[in-house]
C-alpha cells in the first residue's frame, strides 16, 4: 500500500524544475582567487544583454588591484565566454550597466572616479569611453529595444539631493552620445533619488527610482513617448494603513527598483520590507500598457520563504509575456538562487536553480530572456573562503507543473 501510494505521488506531483531545462553552468571568469571578489551591483540589475548572434555580460572586480569593469562575450550558439576585456579607464570603477543594439553591438555605462561614463562595444572593440556629465554622478543604467533605440539613466548631483535624469542615445560615427537630457520627474527634488531603472516600450521609456520625498523611501514611476517630456510620476509601491515601525523607521521600506518589458508589457521587482519581521521580500507588479498603469502589487516568493531575507532581483519578461523574477535567499542555510515565474494570475511555487544552489553561497542573479523564449542568467559563486566567481546558465521553459 505504502509502495503503491508513493508512485501515486511520483505521478501526480510535477515539480517546479520539471518547468526548465537548464544547461551545464560555464565559468565567466577564472578559477576563484583569494582576495579577488566579483560583483554583479547595478542599479535595474542590468549587467547581462541578448544581441542577435551575441550574449554580452559586464562586472566589476578588484584582480588588478583595484576595482574596474569588464566585459566578456559568448556567441549564442556557442559554449564558451571569452577572455575578460576592461572597459574602464579610470582609478576605480564600479556598477557597470549593458544594452543590446542592432548589429551585434551593445551601449555600455559604470561609474569612474564619481562619474558616469559610456562606451560602445562588440566582441573585437570597445569605442573610446565618453564621460557623461560634469557634476558627481553615479547609478547608471540602461535599457534597449534591441535594435536602435537605447536610454541611459543616471543621478547626479542637483543642489542637495541626487536627480534622476534620462536621456537618449545616439550612435554616431561609431562613438555614443546622449540627447534630449531631462529629469525624470520635472519638478524640483525634495530629497534624493537614487537607483533608478528602465524599459523601452514601443512608444518610449519606462523610468522607476527610488525617491525620499516623503521622508522614508518609496519607489516612482513615469513613461515618456520618444522625444517627449516624462508625465507626472506615480508611486509604484503601496503602503499599507498603520504599517509603520519604530525601529525600521517612517516608511515600510523599498529598495533596488528593476524593470523589464516584451511589447506594451512592463514588469517591475523590488525588495520591500512591509513584513518587517523576517527582512526584505521580492515584490512585483505589471503593467499591460506600456507603464501607463501598473497593477496591484504582488509578493513574489512562497510561504517557504517568508521567514528569511531576500536580496538581489531581478526580472525578465518573455515573448510570450510570462514575467520571470530571481532573486537570492538563504532558506536552506546558505544563499541560493531562486525563481518564480508569472502566467496569467498566479505566482509559481519558488524553484531553487538547479546549477545556482548547493555548496557555496549563489549570489545577485541577473536574468534576460531573448527573443526565443530562453532564459539567460549570470550569478556569483562564493566559495566558503570568500573567493567568488561568475557563472551563466541557459533554461528553456516546457511549462508543465501548475502555478500557485
Amino acid at each position: 500500500m505504502r509502495t503503491w501510494l508513493l508512485l501515486a505521488l511520483l505521478v501526480t506531483v510535477v515539480p517546479a524544475w520539471a518547468d526548465w531545462h537548464f544547461s551545464p553552468y560555464v565559468a565567466v571568469t577564472g578559477a576563484p582567487k583569494a582576495g579577488v571578489f566579483q560583483h554583479l551591483e547595478s542599479a535595474g540589475r542590468r549587467n547581462l544583454a541578448i544581441a542577435a548572434h551575441t550574449v554580452a555580460l559586464v562586472w566589476e572586480d578588484n584582480h588588478s588591484g583595484a576595482p574596474q569593469v569588464y566585459i566578456a562575450f559568448k556567441p549564442r550558439a556557442g559554449k564558451n565566454f571569452s577572455a575578460a576585456r576592461r572597459i574602464s579607464t579610470g582609478k576605480e570603477a564600479y556598477e557597470p550597466v549593458i544594452a543590446a543594439l542592432a548589429n551585434d553591438r551593445f551601449v555600455l555605462a559604470w561609474e569612474q572616479d564619481g562619474h558616469v561614463w559610456m562606451a560602445l562595444a562588440d566582441a573585437k572593440h570597445t569605442s573610446t569611453p565618453r564621460r557623461v556629465d560634469s557634476v558627481p554622478s553615479s547609478q547608471a543604467t540602461l535599457a534597449s529595444d534591441g535594435r536602435d533605440r537605447a536610454y541611459l539613466a543616471w543621478a547626479h548631483r542637483d543642489g542637495h539631493f541626487m536627480r534622476v535624469m534620462v536621456a537618449r542615445t545616439d550612435i554616431k560615427r561609431a562613438q555614443v552620445h546622449l540627447s534630449g537630457m531631462q529629469a525624470a520627474d520635472a519638478a524640483p527634488p525634495q530629497g534624493a533619488q537614487a537607483y533608478p531603472a528602465l524599459a523601452v516600450v514601443p512608444a518610449g521609456v519606462v523610468a522607476a527610482w527610488e525617491d525620499r520625498r516623503q521622508g522614508h523611501t518609496r519607489l516612482f514611476v513615469t513613461r515618456a513617448a520618444d522625444g517627449a517630456a516624462f508625465v507626472a510620476p506615480k508611486p509604484l509601491n503601496t503602503l499599507l494603513p498603520g504599517r509603520r515601525s519604530a525601529k525600521f523607521g517612517r516608511g515600510t521600506g523599498v529598495t533596488r527598483v528593476a524593470l523589464a518589458q516584451a511589447g506594451d508589457q512592463v514588469a517591475a521587482t523590488w525588495m520591500d520590507k512591509r513584513n518587517f519581521h523576517g527582512g526584505y521580500d521580492i515584490y512585483a507588479a505589471i503593467s499591460a500598457d506600456g507603464g501607463r498603469r501598473f497593477g496591484a502589487n504582488e509578493l513574489v516568493q512562497d510561504a517557504f520563504g517568508d521567514n528569511v531575507p531576500q536580496w538581489h532581483p531581478s526580472v525578465a519578461v518573455a515573448p510570450s509575456g510570462q514575467v520571470v523574477v530571481a532573486w537570492d535567499d538563504p532558506r536552506d542555510d546558505s544563499p541560493d538562487v531562486w525563481l518564480s515565474w508569472r502566467k496569467a494570475h498566479a505566482w509559481s511555487d519558488d524553484l531553487a536553480v538547479p546549477p545556482a544552489s548547493g555548496v557555496g553561497a549563489q549570489l545577485s542573479p541577473v536574468i534576460v530572456v531573448d527573443d526565443q523564449g530562453r532564459l539567460h542568467m549570470a550569478w556569483i559563486q562564493r566559495s566558503g573562503n570568500g573567493a567568488t566567481q561568475i557563472r551563466y546558465v541557459e533554461a528553456a521553459w516546457s511549462g508543465r507543473s501548475k502555478q500557485r
